[in-house]
């Protein structure tokens, strides 16, 4: 999950009927740098912190998917989806998952959380994980997303080019380009040092750095990329999860097979350890699949989800 091409942040708008008063933050940038905004709107978390590195990747040939902001935009932690969610706690891991999204939502830092918390993570494994079900469909298609191909690339400095003035450590103070980059070329102006660098920062106005954006491109700048672009809509309208993924999500978390075995808030004081090992015989695994995780609430709840997969699916690593 990562980078926006032509999302639009729904964070920081004012509401339709607030007062002159309200003033508008990051509402509308293509990125969510929701702490730098005024030096980098165009940049989304993941790919802000190494814009080379994805660069690479995106252009590398490797068949790359994309779950950029322009889809986990669609499907905000809605207040129906968090009441079903409550009302749904089957499992331990529902039961942790719903504790951690509450702790998000009542340690938020605006009243805002409905319109500006999103699935994120645990949506692009959702999307992930259909891909992998249906692997005979090279085109991506899936249960819970609406993909498309888009030219893109991913931008690591800012013009002008060429420019020597001691951000780039890719150019500055070398002879030859690290890498062997084109001298001039689009890896060669000024690299966004920290986040509110005075070079990115305009006056009364939008911050100019793009370090990270994900740009739609035309021509050989750029490489198609299969991106997904919007959350599918439920197809059964009678419920109040109004999205595809929503049902997936609680029905997967409150599935019995690969439960937890113990209830240690009440088991601890009889607690030994045992180690469990799955028996796979028999079974005919599913694609291997690396999770790196930060310590979000976010990404335990994208991990636990995963877990929660048949192993026939996805063979989890992490």
């Amino acid at each position: 999950m990562g980078g926006g091409v032509r999302s639009q942040n729904l964070t920081g708008c004012c509401p339709k009927n607030s007062t002159s008063s309200c003033q508008t933050t990051e509402c509308g940038d293509r990125g969510n740098l929701f702490t730098d905004y005024t030096s980098n709107p165009y940049a989304e978390f993941n790919l802000f912190m190494d814009p080379f590195a994805a660069y690479q990747v995106i252009h590398s040939g490797i068949p790359a998917t994309l779950v950029p902001l322009d889809a986990t935009n669609t499907i905000p932690v809605t207040e129906e989806f968090f009441e079903t969610f409550e009302k749904n706690q089957n499992t331990y891991e529902a039961q942790y998952c719903f504790k951690s999204l509450k702790i998000a939502r009542d340690t938020w830092f605006d009243d805002h959380f409905y319109t500006s918390y999103f699935m994120w993570d645990s949506f692009m494994s959702g999307i992930a994980a259909s891909i992998m079900r249906n692997q005979h469909n090279h085109q991506g298609e899936n249960e819970f997303a609406e993909m498309e191909y888009i030219n893109i690339t991913v931008v690591t400095s800012n013009m002008p080019y060429g420019i020597s003035d001691g951000s780039n450590p890719f150019f500055d103070g070398r002879t030859t380009p690290k890498f062997n980059l084109e001298i001039n070329g689009v890896h060669s102006g000024h690299v966004q040092t920290r986040l509110r660098d005075p070079f990115c920062i305009v006056k009364n106005g939008r911050g100019k750095c793009q370090d990270g954006y994900t740009k739609e491109v035309v021509g050989p700048r750029g490489v198609p990329v299969r991106v997904a672009v919007r959350a599918k809509p439920n197809q059964n309208s009678k419920t109040a999860l109004d999205r595809e993924f929503f049902v997936s999500f609680l029905d997967v978390l409150n599935q019995r097979e690969n439960s937890g075995l113990f209830n240690f808030s009440t088991q601890f004081p009889h607690y030994s350890g045992k180690l469990h090992k799955p028996d796979f015989r028999g079974k005919k695994l599913g694609k291997n699949v690396v999770f790196d995780m930060d310590m979000s609430a976010g990404d335990f709840i994208a991990l636990i989800y995963i877990l929660k997969l048949p192993v026939e699916e996805i063979n989890l690593k992490v």
